[in-house]
């Protein structure tokens, strides 16, 4: 298997990604280029770094990109995160941060030496003109240090902390899935030491209560039926067997989740 690329992208499959991959293989032929996810949300920065954060971790050394980029040709800079195993290559808007911090975040490094891109870089496609070829680069012997200075003052996108409530803790959701799954940011750590699976959860999220079981998979309820599990990722998350729980909740990323004792 040849150098490792990998790509997350909100382009949806076509002639963005094609173009996309064949600035990489112009650079580095012997590239292996692996598609994680190119359905991300458009524009949903937080969709795009929870689709990062759930994959990076099982890949050996690679280097990832990620282009889901609404301030594309703006003051926005291009950056490369040095991280342990991995290299993660993209926009500076928070998008490559909580994968960077699960692998352990080392470094930041603007993006300057123009060298790196195509020749004339559009104001509109930076994944094919800049960050493709970078992360191509990179993978055939540039270092580093020549992609441009380190920065300390880069965009930080977190999943925010949930906070401890007398009879339960309250979250927020990340984003969902194509299942319509809502996936909160409380981990599986802080949910496990309040209760057990078999245990019954109040929930609140936009406005609806319900009682939900709390199950180890979705079949262990009726289709149809709400219910909270740990999602593969580690992470609470709101299910609706064979249906979508953010289509009848109305749930999208932000929203305000309380899980309580029933």
């Amino acid at each position: 298997m040849g150098d490792i690329v990998t790509l997350t992208t909100d382009f949806g499959p076509g002639d963005y990604v094609g173009a996309m991959k064949g600035t990489i293989l112009s650079i580095d032929p012997g590239a292996t280029i692996v598609d994680i996810d190119h359905n991300v949300r458009a524009h949903d920065v937080a969709h795009g770094a929870y689709v990062l954060y759930a994959a990076v971790p099982h890949f050996p050394f690679a280097v990832h990109v990620g282009v889901v980029d609404p301030g594309v040709g703006t003051a926005r800079r291009g950056i490369v995160i040095v991280a342990e195993g991995a290299l993660l290559v993209g926009p500076d808007n928070g998008l490559l941060v909580p994968a960077a911090k699960r692998l352990g975040l080392k470094e930041v490094r603007e993006i300057t030496n123009r060298e790196l891109g195509r020749g004339t870089v559009s104001n509109t496609f930076h994944g094919r003109d800049l960050f493709g070829p970078v992360a191509a680069h990179l993978l055939t012997g540039t270092k580093v240090r020549d992609v441009g200075r380190a920065v300390k003052d880069f965009v930080d996108l977190d999943f925010g902390t949930p906070r401890a409530r007398k009879k339960g803790i309250e979250g927020r959701v990340i984003t969902h899935d194509r299942f319509g799954n809502l996936i909160t940011n409380i981990p599986r750590s802080q949910a496990e030491r309040r209760w057990s699976f078999g245990d019954r959860l109040a929930i609140a999220v936009t406005g609806y209560e319900m009682t939900v079981p709390f199950v180890r998979t979705y079949g262990e309820v009726e289709p149809g039926e709400l219910l909270a599990t740990i999602s593969s990722s580690g992470f609470v998350e709101i299910a609706k067997r064979e249906a979508s729980a953010a289509g009848q909740l109305g749930a999208g990323p932000g929203a305000t989740v309380l899980l309580e004792d029933a």
